[in-house]
């Protein structure tokens, strides 16, 4: 009994680290950022003028983060991510319009040359 206790706390323990990672898909979540890159980013930050969130997951090459902008026109946000490998910070800043039926996608690139870039994609 005290071992199904015990699995049960783990594969909990386990749902949540899955779920607070990133974002949800939902069809709510109207920013997508997607990872293009081979190298790991960690601490994604959207902030704009009423709002910052924070995303702490390390994604990896092609993996996505979802987040809900919710309803805005000329929204200005500025997206940041940390590179794992340097521990250098990158940021861009970007207006778009949100709604509950397009979608936003930024794209997160490291060219040969090592430098990044966060391209708007749409």
């Amino acid at each position: 009994m005290k071992r199904i206790s015990h699995l049960i706390l783990l594969s909990c323990i386990i749902m949540t680290f899955l779920l607070s990672a990133c974002g949800k898909k939902a069809t709510k979540n109207n920013l997508i950022i997607a990872n293009k890159s081979s190298e790991i980013i960690t601490d994604i930050v959207i902030q704009r003028v009423d709002k910052t969130d924070i995303m702490g997951s390390n994604l990896r090459h092609n993996e996505h983060c979802y987040i809900d902008m919710g309803a805005q026109e000329k929204c200005t946000y500025k997206v940041e991510f940390q590179d794992k490998n340097n521990q250098s910070t990158l940021s861009n800043e970007f207006t778009s319009d949100f709604n509950k039926d397009g979608l936003v996608n930024i794209n997160i690139l490291k060219g040969n040359n090592g430098k990044w870039s966060i391209i708007l994609k749409n």
